[in-house]
């Protein structure tokens, strides 16, 4: 006899995935407005019979400026998908036998992975704008791309190796958007300094 009811395990997975679906279509909207604020920018520079040189330099930082803020806001959307699925996987891998059929894991399946079909939608479209993951498991600790959170001692890997990403980060055209925050392993003669949450 089973001792616990396994269907609020799978409210809670579906309230966090609606409330990422939920998340996915404000980014949506908030995109939207960010170009309706750079076209109204533009006009504005217009009416001003801004000179031609001026007018270019002042669309340049804008575009760039807009593009920057989307792409963070993306990156946000990600790291919120990324945590919901992970969750949800965790919890359908508890459910074997009779909880499996009780609390519907074919349904939580299905969910899951159209959860994952949309995560690779979003990368697609990060791709199409240049963003790519910086790759930091199993390679060495690079200062210039990566945070080090976190040392640890152990004999599997070798020094200076990066055996954990707690958040990934991001590069666009050779620009650092936000720097990989991982674990290291310790070095006795050169060990990275834990550092703080920092956003390149």
């Amino acid at each position: 006899m089973l001792s616990a009811s396994p269907l609020p395990y799978l409210f809670t997975v579906l309230v966090q995935l609606t409330a990422l679906t939920r998340e996915t279509q404000l980014q949506g909207r908030a995109t939207n407005r960010l170009h309706a604020e750079l076209s109204a920018k533009l006009d504005h520079l217009t009416e001003n019979h801004i000179s031609t040189d001026t007018m270019a330099r002042k669309f340049g930082d804008i575009r760039r400026e807009a593009r920057l803020e989307v792409i963070t806001e993306l990156l946000e959307v990600r790291d919120r998908f990324s945590r919901g699925v992970e969750e949800a996987q965790r919890r359908l891998a508890r459910f074997h036998g009779l909880w499996a059929r009780f609390a519907q894991r074919e349904v939580l399946t299905a969910l899951v992975e159209g959860n994952l079909l949309a995560r690779e939608r979003l990368d697609d479209l990060l791709r199409r704008l240049d963003v790519h993951e910086i790759p930091c498991l199993g390679q060495p600790f690079d200062p210039t791309l990566m945070r080090a959170m976190e040392v640890v001692h152990t004999m599997t890997a070798a020094p200076g190796t990066v055996v954990d990403v707690f958040r990934p980060g991001y590069i666009s055209n050779g620009r650092v958007l936000r720097f990989a925050e991982v674990r290291v392993v310790a070095d006795a003669r050169d060990t990275p300094t834990p550092q703080g949450n920092t956003n390149g």
